[in-house]
């Protein structure tokens, strides 16, 4: 039986997402549910995630597959791997899929979030894990850099090295950059801010050096007129500003044909 799951996971103390071959192999998210999976099966199992989240980046909606055998099939999964796995990976959904989805290779959108903290007062305990604390930027000149971003551009001055590509070309879909509500019990501050980015694929860490751009902008170190010019360098070492920290991030949601959202 092939089983999709949706997971949610915290990547503070993961090595990213894929398995990695060394003779003491860090902890990975993949890793993880392979070990899960593998005691309820009685044998190896493959886990297959959407996409590969870097080290220290989240999950609100990761998608991956498996295989497992039919005579396990009956299994509460969700119930079963939740009870197996550390507390900071959560199974949200667990379900038998068509023998031919693929988690990775069916995906036609994904979205990731990205949230700064503005506010050099104080940042709250709980969010540390999950923010920039960037200090106060200025929105308009960050959404203006973010619309010229939208659409089919080649993204290689975007992406960092590490998995060579034939085609850097993506297509951004969706990008939106709003306020949250202000945290309650917190005395008054500046608000948290989040990146929403949605497009048909993302090169590596290509939404952290998006983030990191829109901080410059917004921190009044780089003019938004200046991102047509990055764009077409395709060169990442023309992009003149770092790469935003992981723990900002999260992969919010995978869209695949038919379900809510693939016509964007």
């Amino acid at each position: 039986m092939r089983l999709r799951l949706l997971l949610a996971y915290d990547g503070s103390r993961y090595s990213g997402w894929q398995i990695q071959e060394a003779a003491k192999a860090p902890l990975t998210i993949q890793g993880e549910g392979e070990k899960a999976l593998g005691r309820l099966c009685a044998r190896p199992v493959r886990l297959f995630g959407s996409g590969r989240t870097d080290a220290g980046v989240h999950a609100h909606g990761q998608v991956a597959h498996a295989d497992v055998p039919d005579a396990r099939a009956h299994l509460p999964w969700r119930h079963a791997l939740n009870c197996l796995l550390p507390p900071d990976i959560r199974v949200l959904a667990a379900e038998a899929a068509d023998p031919a989805f693929h988690a990775r290779l069916d995906a036609v959108h994904k979205t990731y979030v990205y949230d700064f903290w503005q506010d050099r007062a104080f940042v709250p305990p709980r969010l540390a894990p999950f923010v920039w604390a960037c200090g106060p930027l200025a929105l308009a000149p960050m959404r203006e850099a973010l619309q010229m971003l939208l659409g089919e551009h080649d993204f290689a001055s975007f992406q960092n090295a590490g998995t060579p590509l034939d085609d850097t070309v993506r297509r951004i879909l969706r990008a939106e950059l709003r306020e949250l509500p202000a945290e309650e019990f917190l005395p008054p501050h500046m608000p948290r801010l989040r990146l929403s980015i949605t497009a048909n694929g993302f090169l590596k860490q290509m939404v952290r050096n998006i983030a990191g751009l829109l901080v410059a902008c917004g921190s009044g170190r780089l003019a938004p007129a200046a991102v047509p010019a990055l764009l077409a360098a395709c060169d990442r070492q023309a992009l003149p500003t770092p790469t935003a920290p992981p723990q900002g991030l999260a992969l919010a949601r995978v869209t695949y044909a038919g379900e809510a959202g693939d016509a964007m």
